[in-house]
């Protein structure tokens, strides 16, 4: 399925997946409380992962080796696969760990997560949907409409990221919401979805870039030069508005403009500048770059 560039997962650090914090409970909780929280973020290895993924996942394996009744350490090496890109890898260290503790929901949404990278859709789906009997948690509603997007299912999508935006309340989810609505013909209703996120999180330029991305694809150029100005004047130092806009200008045909923002960007963060420029030289101008995020 062809999408616009911005259907993709949006980081702002190489190990951060910003949209995949995969709450579930894991502690017994008295009554009257609210039981405990677990993420990918809050494991406690996530400061090693972040610092350091390889060296991390090598410490880990090494753990599981020697403590293979343990589940910690392979969510650990699921998660520190995740951070490289390793998705295969993810998915065999989460198979372990659910050979270890069936039916743990944190490891059935890393699986589910890195299934749906690989492109392995319904298994991505199935994963998700086993984690919900365990805990009604947004992130697996928004695994499930990533993948029924990716599959051609944009009615199906909308309604899994509407769940997601009503348990989750992120920003994120209504701008995915909005692309599904947009890319089933219901373009009014996107952008009033994007609206609607602006509204809710005026700061936030997440909704802009979405906005960028579509416009420009529908053939909106001056809207969305517009949009991505108005991302990059809420974050004017950010790889990615900057980004946005240097690829509406590129595409538009202005080189020029295009070249100051990426000079722009080089102040501040010269590895992602030049990263920028490889995107935008290799990018022909007459196509919307893809992603399968």
């Amino acid at each position: 399925m062809s999408t616009p560039f911005r259907l993709q997962e949006p980081v702002r650090t190489p190990w951060r997946l910003r949209a995949l914090t995969l709450a579930v409970s894991i502690a017994a909780c008295g009554v009257g409380c609210a039981p405990k929280q677990a993420t990918m973020a809050t494991l406690p290895c996530a400061d090693e992962v972040h610092a350091n993924p390889s060296a991390a996942r090598a410490k880990f394996a090494e753990q599981a080796a020697k403590s293979p009744d343990d589940i910690a350490p392979q969510l650990c090496i699921a998660y520190a696969a995740i951070a490289q890109h390793r998705y295969s890898e993810a998915v065999e260290a989460a198979t372990r760990a659910l050979a270890i503790e069936k039916g743990n929901a944190l490891a059935l949404r890393m699986r589910a997560f890195a299934r749906y990278r690989l492109g392995a859709f319904n298994a991505a789906i199935e994963d998700a949907e086993r984690s919900l009997r365990s805990a009604t948690d947004g992130e697996a509603y928004e695994i499930i409409g990533k993948c029924h997007l990716r599959q051609g299912d944009a009615r199906a999508a909308i309604e899994d990221f509407r769940v997601w935006a009503n348990l989750s309340g992120l920003v994120e989810a209504r701008c995915w919401m909005g692309a599904a609505q947009w890319t089933a013909g219901d373009r009014a209703g996107g952008l009033k979805t994007w609206e609607a996120a602006e509204l809710a999180a005026p700061k936030d330029p997440e909704p802009f870039i979405w906005k960028a991305g579509f416009l420009f694809r529908a053939g909106d150029r001056g809207a969305a030069l517009e949009a991505a100005q108005r991302a990059v004047a809420l974050e004017p130092a950010s790889p990615q508005t900057l980004g946005t806009l240097a690829r509406v200008q590129s595409w538009s045909g202005d080189a020029s403009g295009a070249e100051a923002t990426v000079k722009r960007l080089a102040v501040t963060d010269k590895i992602a500048a030049e990263k920028l420029q490889q995107s935008l030289q290799s990018q022909p101008t007459t196509e919307v770059e893809t992603s399968g995020g």
